[in-house]
């Protein structure tokens, strides 16, 4: 058994937190709940999850580490030359992790990214396609996997370095943004030459290739809620940082913008940036 402790006990956080409970302690740590201190969290445990917020700008142009970045900086020097892991759960640009372990050399870190849907996040934790582990380090690795053992024996285990660890999520995400709005242009052609959407898209999805999730297409119109338009906005953010054309994500990102009547990740918590501390 082991003490886990998590900073930041949001959706992703208490997901993660039940699927561990069953047969380790945890503890967690919450400005913004009643919760233990920081400094108890720190003390105690042997991983610590950081599940903060890591909100797009609000002139939609990157994604604003502002909130993590403070607990890095917070807990690394704490944690540092001893075998503690601090674990990066929140959702952040490829190189971030990296970054982290080159500004505290003597801290063990790990990026550990999650694919929750906020309405069945604890039915996804416990349930999951896949593990991935972003480590550069064997044996934090190792320990890691072992556990993720404990609960979900029988789940596929991938191992990388934390960049492409981090870089899996935002494949994930964008991806998918672009099959909803793939979806409302063809339901739109469909329309116009007097056709069912739905009927041909039963017909399609039967082709295992394509597989049926995230084509439907709600009234609102393209992508909304939390995860996909911020991660779409932190790749294109870090895309131009790095000087490179996607062109494709920045048109799919912009039509958007135009067709979706919605914006409702504007009144998300965690969506947009407030510059707030969470500790």
């Amino acid at each position: 058994m082991s003490t886990i402790g998590f900073v930041g006990f949001g959706v992703v956080g208490q997901a993660t937190a039940k699927g561990f409970k069953t047969k380790h302690t945890i503890l967690s740590h919450d400005k913004f709940k009643t919760s233990d201190t920081l400094d108890k969290v720190i003390a105690e445990s042997e991983f610590i999850f950081l599940c903060l917020p890591t909100p797009m700008t609000g002139d939609y142009s990157r994604i604003d580490l502002t909130i993590l970045e403070e607990a890095v900086h917070q807990i690394a020097p704490k944690i540092a030359g001893t075998d503690k892991i601090l674990v990066i759960k929140s959702t952040v640009v490829p190189g971030t992790t990296a970054r982290f372990a080159k500004t505290y050399p003597k801290t063990h870190f790990a990026m550990n990214p999650e694919f929750l849907r906020e309405k069945t996040a604890e039915w996804d934790f416990m349930n999951p396609d896949r593990i991935i582990i972003g480590s550069n380090d064997p044996k934090v690795a190792k320990r890691f996997e072992e556990l993720y053992r404990g609960i979900l024996p029988n789940v596929p285990v991938f191992h990388s370095d934390p960049t492409s660890a981090e870089m899996v999520k935002y494949m994930a995400n964008t991806f998918l943004a672009m099959k909803v709005l793939f979806a409302n242009e063809i339901a739109e052609l469909c329309r116009k030459v007097g056709v069912d959407y739905d009927t041909v898209k039963k017909m399609v999805v039967s082709d295992t290739r394509i597989g049926d999730s995230h084509l439907d297409v709600s009234p609102e119109k393209g992508f909304g809620g939390k995860c996909f338009p911020k991660d779409t906005v932190a790749l294109l953010g870090l895309a131009k940082d790095v000087g490179i054309d996607l062109s494709l994500l920045k048109t799919m990102w912009e039509k958007n913008l135009r067709i979706r009547s919605v914006r409702d990740w504007e009144e998300i918590e965690g969506a947009v940036s407030e510059k707030r501390a969470t500790l």
